[in-house]
């Protein structure tokens, strides 16, 4: 046998190249440029198939060629032929804004200019959506896929394309930044396929729901059903349901990694009668951040408000009486967001309910019909109030109406514990929730000490009052001065049992003056004044029976 030559060598290995590598490269072409795959009907032959779907029927023969078709005339039913897309007949698609929260706008292809857009906006190729602060988007593409995107995004709507009578759907959008939620080829036809660019990244699918979100370039996807293909320049990874990968500019995807698992929210509250509203946030191994979005129902085609945080509660400022439903998840170390958990809750919180003013929670009232009092609020043209015996108002002393913010008893309250609260009514009639309780204490009032009957006994060193032991919490306080108005007094004494121990006062006119006086407060009630005539002298033992005037 004659020795290769070096050229025969080299041809021999660029041969050994080219099939190992063709494989490759053509699947990069394939993805790059949309093929349809059309499979072969009964009664079909190219002929037919080109007056059918081609651009050009006279270009049967090169589909013959690219798929080695023997016989143009004679097909195997089931066999699938690779048709290019550039050879198919075309028509132009658009994107619908089916629905939408908050503010969002578009422009066109090369517009320079924002518009406002609102719900069954149509947006052609070209177009750009934007969502503001607090804003959201559920876009619809001609194969029934929809993107949900969340705030503070923006989708360039690339190419949108119906091929061979609606048989192949091709679009492509590019993500610059946000994030989408994408239900792709909800029908699982074949055909379909989408693909979403971002500045670091290229997502492809068939038919699957996944998330993409990008943030300073970094591209972020969670796989949540079927397969996504992602790649970059530097790789390609496929993602399965339950795992995530990051693309970072200039690198290749991270190997898939698992998904942190729903949350369980079975504890979270389920129904807010005040604002804002308020999630604690349950424990979870690996969870650095929570994510928290709220819509209207469970399919959460329209986003109303979604927040973010790491604290020990997420909170959002408002919503509108209704039903709605919670979507919680964990955000892992690497940024990437996990599985969904749902949370229905209801919000009552309108007309809001009034700030109680007087009388405040722990105080203590001393008039049996004291004044009632609360903020009064915007929208409210009455009010309704509850004063109860029992904190579960299952049976109120008073169940009023009022169109001020004040309200006065009709009957004497009883002495003891009470809880009270108002609630809004709006024009309409519609009662909003109870305000706070406040629990309040009734004690009847400081009356004037009744010491008609109290005997004064003038002693030889003191001078000693009697009188009937106090109520509950009070004290007695005498007074001794030679003032009428009690002024520079001699000697002042408290009693809790009613025996009050002053020195013996010099002989002449004396004033005694005796109250009642509320310790827990320092809350002195009127004074009852008497005058003493003292003798000179002592006259040891003597018992003087004085009536006290009241004053």
């Amino acid at each position: 046998m004659k020795a290769l030559g070096w050229r025969q060598l080299f041809s021999g290995l660029l041969a050994v190249l080219a099939l190992s590598f063709w494989p490759a490269a053509a699947a990069e072409l394939r993805d790059q440029a949309p093929v349809w795959r059309y499979t072969v009907r009964p009664g079909d032959t190219l002929i037919s198939i080109g007056e059918r779907y081609l651009v050009n029927p006279r270009q049967w023969p090169t589909v013959q060629r690219d798929n080695e078709v023997e016989d143009p005339y004679r097909l195997l039913p089931g066999t699938v032929l690779r048709i290019p897309a550039a050879m198919l007949r075309r028509a132009p698609a658009a994107a619908t804004i089916e629905s939408s929260s908050g503010r969002v706008r578009w422009r066109a292809a090369g517009g320079r200019e924002w518009q406002e857009a609102a719900s069954g906006q149509v947006l052609p190729v070209g177009s750009s959506v934007e969502t503001l602060d607090d804003s959201s988007a559920l876009l619809r593409l001609a194969d029934g896929s929809g993107i949900l995107l969340s705030a503070g995004s923006q989708l360039v709507l690339d190419a949108l394309s119906v091929y061979a009578g609606g048989l192949m759907v091709d679009s492509r959008l590019r993500l610059q930044s946000g994030q989408g939620e994408i239900r792709a080829n909800p029908a699982r036809a074949v055909n379909h396929n989408l693909r979403i660019q971002t500045p670091s990244a290229q997502v492809v699918v068939r038919g699957t729901r996944f998330r993409v979100g990008v943030d300073s370039e970094t591209t972020r996807e969670e796989t949540l059903a079927g397969v996504v293909a992602v790649n970059s320049g530097r790789g390609s990874v496929r993602v399965t349901p339950g795992r995530g990968t990051i693309v970072r500019p200039g690198q290749a995807p991270l190997q898939p990694v698992r998904l942190l698992p729903a949350p369980a929210v079975a504890g979270l509250p389920d129904r807010f009668e005040h604002l804002p509203l308020r999630f604690p946030l349950p424990q979870m191994a690996g969870a650095q951040a929570w994510l928290g979005e709220i819509a209207s129902d469970a399919a959460f085609d329209r986003l109303l408000l979604s927040r973010s945080g790491s604290g020990a509660a997420l909170s959002f400022a408002d919503l509108a009486n209704g039903s709605y439903v919670l979507r919680l998840r964990a955000i892992d170390e690497r940024g990437l967001q996990g599985l969904d958990a749902l949370h229905r809750f209801v919000v009552f919180a309108r007309p809001f309910a009034p700030v109680l003013n007087r009388p405040g929670d722990a105080a203590t009232i001393r008039s049996a019909r004291p004044t009632f009092s609360w903020t009064e609020v915007v929208g409210s043209s009455r009010y309704r109030v509850q004063v109860a015996a029992a904190a579960d108002f299952a049976d109120p002393l008073h169940d009023d109406a009022t169109e001020q913010g004040r309200w006065e008893p009709p009957v004497d309250l009883p002495v003891g514990s009470l809880h009270w609260r108002a609630a809004s009514i709006d024009a309409n009639g519609e009662q909003g929730p109870w305000s706070v309780v406040a629990t309040v204490s009734y004690t009847p009032g400081l009356v004037e000490v009744d010491v008609g009957r109290a005997a004064v006994e003038l002693r030889s060193e003191s001078l000693r009052l009697n009188l009937p032991p106090p109520p509950d919490g009070l004290v007695y306080e005498a007074i001794l001065s030679a003032a009428a108005d009690l002024g520079s007094p001699l000697a002042e004494a408290q009693s809790d049992d009613g025996s009050l121990d002053l020195p013996r006062p010099d002989a002449g006119t004396w004033y005694l003056g005796v109250r009642l006086v509320d310790r827990r407060e320092n809350m002195p009630g009127p004074l009852a004044i008497r005058k003493l005539e003292v003798p000179p002298g002592r006259l040891w033992l003597l018992l003087l029976l004085l009536p006290l005037l009241a004053l």
